[in-house]
């Protein structure tokens, strides 16, 4: 059988042997092993053969809209073919190839350009829906409705899930953002004039989407310290509830305990109206301390 023509881009998506088999004999390249594209050097993640191919690999890549379930993945770029290596579905490699058939690119630098720009997009989409449910949460936090301490944990829960969705981003980003920096420094033979410019634009879309991250991640910790502090207070006028209502139960606690004792002579008890007369008393002394916690202005009693 003869050997299939080389395509622009091999997209393996977590490949069996047999797979791997036959892009190593189209391509004639090795296929990275898993192993490859997850370890942490640097110098393993992005370098260059003496032939111009160079092999990069992004440790982790999570495409919020794949449940934020991350995982690495693998690149060989040469001047005729380009070939990846993932381990879950991805939507921007979706569009990519979408991209791809759109515009009928056919090498593999224009193929490379089109996929890093669209990882970009996604991640500047995704960063938006962060923005926007961010926003709808801190409208709920800073409304003149007090809050209970229930309503605002689930808020702080809320600020949880969307600094993952934020982190998963950020260290996908970070991860395109030093492969797009090596290709431009390296500026291999494969790399025209036109993608040369795309890719500069794509850096400086990185860049962009870097000092958004900042944003929102300042936002995203203003929220949660105010969610605190809202539950503080509200925990602070639980406690003061408890005080007001602790004072304002002593006198008649100590006036209950005087006439319950069991002293002979005690002249209230031949009072016809004693016993009336004690109840007034107490309930007296009970809103005394209230009137002058309320007069002090120690509590609102909201």
């Amino acid at each position: 059988m003869d050997k299939p023509a080389t395509p622009a881009w091999i997209d393996l998506f977590d490949p069996t042997e047999e797979e791997r088999r036959w892009a190593a004999e189209v391509s004639g390249l090795r296929v990275p092993e898993r192993s490859d594209v997850t370890t942490l050097a640097l110098s393993s993640r992005i370098r260059t053969d003496d032939d111009d191919t160079m092999y990069l690999s992004i440790p982790y890549f999570a495409d919020t809209s794949n449940g934020h379930k991350p995982g690495p993945i693998g690149l060989v770029i040469t001047a005729h073919v380009m070939m990846t290596l993932r381990f879950s579905d991805s939507r921007a490699f979706e569009l990519a190839a979408e991209g791809c058939h759109e515009h009928h690119w056919e090498t593999s630098g224009d193929v490379f350009a089109t996929l890093v720009e669209a990882i970009v997009n996604l991640a500047a989409q995704n960063m938006e829906d962060v923005s926007a449910e961010l926003k709808k949460l801190s409208d709920r936090v800073f409304t003149p409705t007090r809050l209970g301490t229930p309503v605002l944990r689930e808020c702080m829960l809320e600020v949880g899930r969307l600094e993952g969705i934020q982190a998963r981003n950020r260290s996908s980003m970070l991860g395109v953002q030093r492969v797009v920096s090596f290709v431009k420094t390296k500026k291999p033979t494969w790399m025209s004039d036109p993608v040369e410019v795309r890719l500069r634009v794509v850096d400086h879309d990185l860049k962009t989407l870097d000092e958004f991250d900042d944003q929102l991640t300042n936002k995203l910790q203003f929220v949660l310290d105010a969610t605190l502090g809202f539950i503080s207070t509200d925990q602070n006028h639980v406690m003061k509830v408890l005080t007001v209502t602790s004072v304002a139960t002593i006198p008649p606690v100590i006036l209950a305990g005087i006439w319950g004792m069991n002293f002979k002579h005690m002249p209230e008890l031949d009072w016809p109206m004693g016993y009336p007369m004690a109840l007034g008393v107490i309930v007296i002394s009970m809103i005394l301390p209230v009137l002058f916690f309320k007069w002090r202005g120690w509590w609102s009693g909201d």
